[in-house]
């Protein structure tokens, strides 16, 4: 427990001297885009325009909404970023921890990949404690429609069995994950995002749907400033320095099939807080809790960094 929890200590102090060091080497942050254009307008529900386009590295609205990242609700937004999460859950069946490492790649402004690497430590009660690297997955995501209060996009998240089975590491077999994300701004900072799909493994299928409700505490003109405090082009836009965003996540799990259940329903959430360190290196705290009975777990916490690039 401690090496693992040692381990995403380390991981996180990488990142925040990652973020340290490209702000030492660089007083400016180059995103390649003019901040005089109008090229990059929401383009609504218009497939013919942005695909090969250069990303935008956006993580606020072009009203200056912040883009606060849920905890495991993949968002309706092409980002490149890096994130390095904790988390431990206890239960009736003993206690497990792991690091995550996830990283967004926005390939252009309406196409993204992201690749999640999860290191796991299970420590059953009445069994022996193992770790190890679990299921590998990838997942390209495309930016369907865009407005200046609402986002679609689809993912199609595929699960690797890299982990080991035996063990109880991975689950033995490819997962295949196509989903539908959304991104409403209710205003006032209020931000609510939704995510559902279908995972199906050749032995079970499960329907799933995360929604997670984020307000975002702060200033609004501080919103619609840069890194030295000037108007922005809505393109280039970060999370700025000193912001906080209360999380409220539910994920929501109705199995159809083989080893999840036909008709089984598990509920769990997780209540949590984003603050901005600086607007390209953000931390995060949240705490899991079980909705619905039987329960999976009783309890955990997950600790993050985030770094924008």
């Amino acid at each position: 427990m401690k090496n693992l929890f040692s381990l995403s200590l380390r991981a996180i102090l990488f990142l925040a001297l990652s973020w340290s060091g490209s702000c030492l080497l660089s007083g400016e942050h180059d995103h390649g885009v003019d901040a005089n254009s109008n090229e990059h307008s929401s383009f609504g529900f218009d497939f013919t325009e942005g695909w090969l386009d250069q990303a935008e590295h956006r993580h606020v609205s072009s009203l200056g909404t912040p883009m606060a990242h849920p905890f495991r609700l993949e968002p309706a937004s092409i980002h490149s970023d890096i994130f390095v999460d904790y988390s431990f859950r206890k239960g009736a069946e003993g206690k497990e921890q792991e690091v995550e490492m996830e990283v967004e790649f926005a390939l252009t402004r309406r196409i993204g990949l992201v690749v999640e690497v999860p290191y796991s430590y299970l420590n059953p009660k009445g069994g022996a404690s193992v770790d190890g690297l679990g299921d590998l997955a990838i997942a390209p995501r495309f930016l369907l429609a865009q407005y200046d209060r609402f986002s679609l996009a689809f993912n199609f998240e595929v699960e690797l069995p890299t982990g080991d089975e035996a063990r109880g590491l991975g689950g033995g077999e490819v997962a295949y994950a196509p989903s539908i994300s959304t991104w409403h701004d209710l205003g006032n900072w209020w931000v609510l995002n939704t995510q559902t799909g279908l995972e199906s493994r050749s032995s079970s299928n499960e329907l799933f749907f995360l929604t997670s409700l984020i307000h975002t505490l702060g200033s609004k003109k501080r919103g619609l400033l840069d890194h030295e405090g000037h108007e922005h082009d809505d393109a280039h836009k970060h999370l700025l320095k000193g912001l906080l965003s209360l999380i409220l996540e539910l994920d929501t799990r109705l199995g159809l099939s083989g080893d999840s259940g036909k008709g089984s329903l598990a509920v769990d959430g997780i209540l949590g807080a984003y603050y901005g360190v600086s607007e390209t290196f953000n931390l995060r705290l949240g705490y899991q809790f079980p909705v619905t009975n039987p329960r999976e777990f009783d309890g955990g916490l997950i600790v993050g960094a985030l770094l924008l690039f």
